[in-house]
């Protein structure tokens, strides 16, 4: 079996994805279309525009899309697949039709990706609300998902909003993210009370979470966070913090390449997002034993379980709430324990080799 895939995720983000593929004997090639040919894997062929290309989007695209036309024609892939509607999905979609094969779309973002094409509106398509009407371009988005094969989701939560929506649910697979084995418990002196990892990004809002801190400072004066991240959002969080008097409590680290360390340092993790498809932050946190208490923010759902290995926040903006949920954990050492270990027996069911089982499925279906 022959695969074509468009993607441009990071390094990591790639491995995780296509590496419970190679795992599968029936499948002896994977081509992967991709700005740059990382992270290296067995079975896997990249296949990239010239770099001087990647300074002028549009025409990037239309390189990819030869490419992606011609190794069809050539290879006769069993399936094409992009991931991310747009614009990967699309130009599987677009090199699907025009090539004859079978398609399939991976939507790792969640709803949000049939309303808005390589946009993050913020507030309008909160995963705790009710989503908006269909537009234009969300219609669009179905007719495509209606006309592939296959599509995969990460979670319940958007496998059930294209379902509401009328796409065949025989064809939806859910496909949880998996990790590699540096994520992992290690008993270590724990630094910090929280551990916040993310890009610092709008979306994300880690100012509900700095708000919070300042709600548990009052009962935990020494209380200490490290937010793990860089992103366009770092001054302005690092203003709000220092204006609430949350310097000496809410240490800003920046990207960190070793972000598994900087979990083991931490007694629970946070999540703040108003939506998510299904976040890395959460399955590693998992993985190295940290409760997570997160926003009903989407398919994060699936596995933080009310109560058993973390709590739910049903509103993003809600910073008592979180700070509610923080106090009670801090206050019961306990808890933390026996979250911790839930934690770590929820993890051990995301694995590569159950992923590579379901794709397994998939095939044998297609």
């Amino acid at each position: 079996m022959k695969l074509l895939v468009s993607i441009n995720l990071g390094d990591r983000s790639t491995m995780h994805h296509l590496y419970p593929i190679t795992l599968l004997d029936d499948v002896e090639q994977i081509m992967v279309v991709k700005d740059k040919p990382y992270p290296k894997m067995n079975k896997v062929q990249y296949y990239c525009p010239p770099n001087w290309s990647l300074k002028i989007p549009v025409v990037a695209f239309v390189l990819k899309f030869f490419i992606m036309c011609y190794l069809s024609i050539k290879e006769k892939p069993d399936l094409i697949t992009g991931y991310l509607l747009f614009p990967h999905g699309i130009l599987a979609f677009i090199t699907g039709l025009l090539t004859g094969r079978k398609i399939g779309i991976s939507t790792i973002a969640g709803p949000v990706e049939l309303y808005a094409w390589g946009k993050s509106p913020i507030g309008k398509y909160s995963y705790h609300n009710q989503l908006p009407e269909l537009s234009y371009i969300a219609k669009i988005s179905l007719w495509i998902l209606n006309k592939c094969d296959l599509i995969t989701v990460t979670g319940s939560y958007t496998s059930k909003c294209l379902v509401k929506l009328n796409v065949d649910e025989n064809k939806i697979f859910i496909l949880p993210h998996v990790l590699d084995e540096n994520f992992k418990f290690k008993d270590v002196n724990k630094e910090y009370d929280i551990i916040y990892v993310a890009r610092l990004a709008q979306v994300k809002h880690i100012e509900i979470l700095i708000k919070s801190i300042k709600v548990v400072k009052k009962q935990y004066p020494s209380i200490k966070v490290a937010i793990v991240g860089s992103g366009e959002c770092r001054v302005k969080l690092e203003k709000l913090a220092q204006s609430l008097n949350l310097s000496e409590n809410i240490d800003f680290v920046g990207y960190q390449s070793d972000v598994w360390n900087w979990y083991n340092k931490g007694k629970l993790s946070v999540l703040t997002s108003e939506r998510e498809g299904f976040p890395y932050s959460v399955v590693e946190s998992l993985s190295c034993g940290l409760p997570v208490i997160s926003s009903n923010c989407g398919d994060v759902c699936d596995v933080i379980k009310d109560g058993y290995n973390g709590y739910i926040i049903v509103n993003y903006e809600d910073y008592d709430s979180f700070a509610d949920k923080i106090i009670e954990m801090l206050k019961n050492p306990t808890i933390i324990d026996s979250f911790s270990e839930n934690a770590l027996k929820t993890a051990k069911e995301m694995t590569p080799e159950n992923v590579s089982y379901i794709w397994k499925e998939i095939f044998q279906i297609i």
